[in-house]
């Protein structure tokens, strides 16, 4: 059974803060605050943050105020405002054409050390096959040897694909895939400063908030439960108005070897909840048993899963987080119905017609860029961008 909790907590929408509205920040005030101990608000980590995609911030002062919001503990407001400024950058996805239509992304920060099959991805194509909208952010591997951009390029996906020939796939098939470097461009800025660092810093939880589809429903995992309500907070903050913020006994994931602790984002609330696989009517099975390999491996497994001729383990790692996908889409009531009806599309093999329409659209482009980058060309920027599973 799972357990529940209201904390009472409620998020405010600031996605309006708008850097034209904005005049050049003093960001030389931010380091000073930090050193005293003291918390950024949400307009000046934004300012900041702003100003390093722009390429406006020394690396040596980049460098510091990093690595004195990591000693000190990224708070929501400082999350939240570094995400609305990365995603305000990033090159701008075709908007929704109604607010109240549903996008969804299926996402963990990486960084749990664990070479899982790529459950998120594999989850997203699902939950796409069983009529969701999916818009798929992600790069290639932080924790594992395939991430969902190595996988999806495996089959053979174009992840050089236009923002528009990306809304054409997610229109057409439920599900598109936006390549972080492809996107991200101000990331270059940041790169070589993180790779000298040689630590964590907030750019490595900052991937799965920076979605360029402005999901508003979100299935979020992370490494660590610390990350757990500061996540869920800076998810309200950036305007999301239903997820799942998830923890599974060591995973970026539902987990199907423990218990996953959960913060539920619903009506303006946040909610401690705690998963097990019984309560999707499900089997534990060892982490082990859902451990992936190369791109190839993985896309050989992600196939069989797919095509509805998957190991048990496989599948059941699957459904579990595509059930929680169709649970806050209320697509059943329960999650043990969740289940149930991701179960009976993954067995039919919609998933992997579901796969290898966004494997044609996304190499076929409604009209012909003339600035269109080919895979080769935006993997420059990759490096700068490790993300999630």
């Amino acid at each position: 059974m799972t357990n529940s909790q209201n904390t009472g907590s409620k998020g405010t929408d600031t996605t309006d803060i708008n850097s034209s509205n904005i005049s050049t920040p003093d960001i030389n005030k931010v380091l000073p605050i930090l050193v005293d101990g003291n918390d950024l608000n949400q307009t000046q980590s934004h300012d900041f943050f702003q100003q390093v995609l722009q390429g406006n911030v020394e690396p040596t002062f980049m460098a510091s105020v990093l690595t004195a919001l990591k000693i000190k503990g990224e708070t929501p407001e400082e999350i939240a405002g570094a995400a609305i400024a990365i995603r305000a950058a990033a090159t701008s996805f075709p908007k929704r054409d109604s607010e109240e239509s549903n996008v969804a992304d299926c996402v963990g920060t990486g960084g749990d050390g664990a070479n899982t099959i790529n459950i998120s991805t594999t989850a997203a194509i699902l939950a796409a096959a069983c009529g969701l909208k999916m818009a798929k952010h992600g790069n290639r591997s932080v924790s594992s040897m395939s991430g969902s951009a190595d996988l999806l390029e495996a089959f053979g996906v174009n992840l050089a694909m236009s923002p528009e020939t990306a809304n054409h796939c997610l229109a057409q098939t439920n599900l598109c895939f936006l390549y972080a470097p492809a996107y991200h461009s101000g990331f270059k800025h940041a790169g070589p400063v993180r790779k000298s660092m040689g630590i964590r810093t907030i750019f490595n939880i900052l991937g799965p908030l920076v979605n360029p589809a402005h999901p508003n429903i979100m299935l979020l995992g992370v490494y660590t439960p610390e990350l757990l309500m500061p996540m869920a907070q800076a998810l309200q903050l950036t305007g999301v108005q239903r997820a799942f913020v998830v923890h599974g006994s060591g995973l970026d994931e539902i987990a199907l070897h423990g218990n996953t602790q959960v913060i539920e984002i619903t009506q303006g609330e946040l909610i401690e909840r705690t998963f097990t696989p019984q309560d999707f009517g499900l089997n534990n099975y060892a982490l082990a048993e859902i451990e992936g390999g190369t791109p190839q491996e993985n896309a050989d497994i992600i196939k069989a899963i797919l095509s509805g001729q998957g190991q048990d383990a496989h599948n059941a790692a699957v459904i579990i987080n595509c059930a929680a996908l169709l649970f806050l889409h209320n697509k059943a009531d329960s999650l043990k119905e969740a289940a149930q009806l991701a179960g009976e599309v993954l067995a039919s093999g919609k998933g992997l017609a579901t796969l290898s329409s966004l494997v044609k659209l996304s190499n076929r482009e409604p009209n012909q860029e003339p600035n269109k980058k080919s895979n080769q060309e935006i993997s420059s920027n990759a490096t700068d961008q490790k993300a999630e599973k």
